[in-house]
């Protein structure tokens, strides 16, 4: 018997959950894409963007659920700075895998302790879930969606479930031919700063499609600017946790005016060089801060079939 639900509930797989946990939200919804940097007050939590479909809304314990994400890589330290100060969406739903979402949303849980999940749906269940009322991500991966306006859009077996039965949690490193030193590092042996590092690269590294990691010998960490006490605490736990950067690694604090003085001592206390905009320091790969200080602890990058340093994110700060 087939009838026409007002809720559905279905499992998504390992891939499809960027951020694992749990949340639950009223939808607010566009297909236009969001740019964090310049887009969110992260302290109000309030979409700033004058351009933008959401104006004026707040996306404070909502279920934000937007194709994906635009604009300067910046927007990451933006979501960290809104996971930070209480802020953020209950549940972030997505259409594709969004690495400047997903970049500040992990390093929120790895470094932080503080968990957004965000999920990638496709085509079919995202629009869905932009039809929803209300989004609640279960433990286990079970997403449920809610309102009167799904009637009509799924017809579906009495009970309400689809999709199929939830994978098996991979672990960070799954798939990896990972170094010696690699699994010392992930395994807490270089200390806690460090282990932490390696968990964010290695979480970029799968969402980016990487096939392993590689060795790099200088680090250009763009844009150290100070945007909040979220992208602050991160660097003094990296500093506290006992880390340093053992490559080349110049920092680039002045790239936007008022830089943080707090954040460049942290840089030479990790073992950073401030440095000019205006001094050569060699081709800048495209790492924001947050990603590009982990690859100078770690010394180690994502790298993309072809060998290159894996990075999809627009370079911008």
């Amino acid at each position: 018997m087939r009838r026409h639900l007002e809720s559905l509930s279905f499992y998504i797989s390992a891939t499809e959950c960027l951020v694992e946990g749990e949340g639950s939200g009223v939808v607010l919804a566009s297909s236009t894409p969001l740019s964090l940097w310049g887009g969110v007050d992260p302290d109000r939590g309030e979409i700033i963007d004058r351009h933008h479909p959401l104006c004026g809304e707040g996306i404070a314990g909502r279920a934000l659920v937007i194709p994906h994400g635009r604009g300067s890589c910046t927007g990451s330290v933006v979501l960290l700075e809104a996971i930070h100060a209480g802020q953020a969406p209950a549940v972030i739903v997505l259409n594709r895998v969004d690495d400047i979402i997903a970049l500040g949303a992990i390093v929120a849980e790895e470094v932080l302790s503080l968990a957004v999940p965000i999920v990638v749906l496709d085509d079919a269940r995202f629009a869905m879930a932009q039809a929803a009322h209300l989004i609640t991500l279960h433990r286990g991966r079970r997403l449920v969606l809610s309102g009167p306006r799904l009637a009509g859009l799924a017809s579906v077996t009495a009970g309400g479930e689809l999709g199929h039965e939830p994978a098996p949690a991979i672990a960070a490193n799954d798939g990896f031919p990972l170094s010696p030193a690699d699994r010392r590092c992930l395994d807490g042996e270089k200390g806690p700063a460090a282990q932490a590092a390696m968990r964010i690269v290695l979480r970029m590294a799968r969402l980016q499609g990487a096939l392993g990691l590689l060795d790099v010998t200088r680090v250009h960490v763009d844009g150290c600017i100070y945007t909040g006490p979220a992208g602050l605490e991160f660097a003094e736990r990296l500093a506290g946790w006992g880390g340093t950067v053992g490559i080349s690694a110049p920092s680039d604090p002045a790239s936007i005016p008022g830089a943080s003085t707090r954040l460049i001592e942290l840089s030479r206390r990790l073992g950073a060089s401030p440095v000019s905009t205006a001094e050569p320091s060699g081709e800048r790969p495209p790492w924001p801060w947050l990603l590009g200080l982990c690859i100078a602890v770690t010394g180690r990058a994502p790298a993309l079939p072809d060998g290159r340093p894996g990075s999809d994110l627009p370079f911008g700060g």
